[in-house]
């Protein structure tokens, strides 16, 4: 906290100076000599850690914290999330309230307009609560509209739920928010790279969508106008390397005019859950990973639908569907089994949604 305060250390400059001396502590402890070393560190910005004199501010943030019930999460040591940590300029301190520890292993951030339409508001129930139930985490910024409704979604279906905020992680914005942000407190994680109790302020939100779109594989836009904030953290995605989704809307609706704008420029048209999942998969099983040298036995920790469904697969390729149809299951259920047999190495996907397994 108290490195990320100095003038002139941004959260790049923050990375160097913990990966050149081993901490942030350290680099206190180092002559100006050795902190102008580091790339980026002016003579100016080496007096200014040199001279730093604010740890009774740093204190006084850390009581504070704790006296509103935050905790802190710091680049460079668990549990911080470990996709966020590889981004270009990931947030020094992270303070939070809610779960973080394990972290979920894959989230998907669905964003979109404050206003959205009734078909907005059912295809983000739909595809944010079939996420939740497959396991994978829902992320957002709390905002009215798209945002709140994914967060409820998620919540509705039994999973988690991420909501990264332009304020401090103990400040509700929207006031309107405030069951929903207990519920997240409870069942997910508030969080903020801003102090606490830092008002909500227009430059702070663009600033947080590279956190939400850093946290995630992918990114899926719902409904957003062509100048809307959602394309602010499509764009941070794509620079990233997330993967970007929209999802198609009727040309009438000014509303999917920004949808129509990323598909244009190459993000994913979804409608289902499948074609979301079957785009992030590969992020999380290295293509080494996709065929065992020996024949395998299934892992003893797999969960009790992939369990279940592990019998049906064989080593002639069948459809997700068929899958599902055997199982008795809804097309969801199965997809979200499968990626995770996939993600294990236990089944590998083929072209037109097949499936097949990799040991006998």
């Amino acid at each position: 906290m108290a490195l990320a305060r100095v003038a002139g250390v941004g959260s790049v400059l923050f990375q160097r100076l913990y990966d050149a001396f081993g901490s942030a502590a350290a680099a206190f402890t180092q002559p100006a000599e050795a902190l102008g070393s580091v790339p980026g560190v002016t003579e100016e910005r080496a007096r200014a850690i040199v001279a730093f004199d604010g740890w009774e501010e740093v204190e006084a943030e850390l009581a504070r914290a704790e006296s509103l019930g935050l905790r802190c999460l710091v680049w460079g040591e668990a549990p911080y999330p470990p996709l966020l940590a590889a981004i270009y300029d990931p947030p020094p301190v992270l303070y939070y309230k809610g779960t973080v520890d394990p972290w979920p292993p894959v989230a998907v951030a669905v964003v979109g307009t404050r206003r959205p339409t009734d078909y907005g508001e059912r295809a983000t129930a739909r595809l944010a609560g079939e996420l939740a139930e497959g396991g994978v985490a829902v992320v957002s910024g709390m905002a009215r509209g798209i945002d709140a409704s994914a967060h409820r979604a998620a919540l509705e279906a039994g999973g988690f739920t991420i909501a990264v905020l332009g304020s401090g992680a103990d400040v509700v914005y929207p006031p309107e928010n405030g069951e929903l942000y207990e519920a997240i407190c409870e069942r997910g994680v508030v969080l903020s790279e801003f102090p606490p109790s830092t008002r909500p302020e227009a430059p702070h939100f663009p600033r947080r969508n590279r956190i939400i779109s850093g946290l995630a594989a992918g990114v899926l836009v719902v409904e957003a106008g062509v100048k809307s904030g959602a394309l602010i953290t499509a764009a941070l995605a794509a620079d990233q390397g997330r993967e970007v989704f929209a999802v198609p809307g009727s040309i009438f609706s000014a509303a999917s005019d920004g949808c129509r704008h990323l598909i244009a420029r190459g993000a994913k048209p979804v409608g289902t859950l499948e074609e979301i999942l079957e785009e992030i998969a590969p992020q999380f099983m290295p293509e080494a990973d996709r065929a065992p040298a020996g024949p395998p036995a299934p892992p003893p920790d797999l969960g009790p639908d992939e369990t279940e469904i592990l019998p049906h697969v064989g080593v002639e390729p069948i459809t997700a569907d068929d899958l599902a149809a055997r199982a008795g299951w809804d097309p969801a259920r199965a997809a979200a089994a499968l990626l995770n047999l996939e993600i294990a190495a236990l089944v590998e996907k083929l072209p037109g949604n097949c499936y097949r397994r990799l040991f006998v």
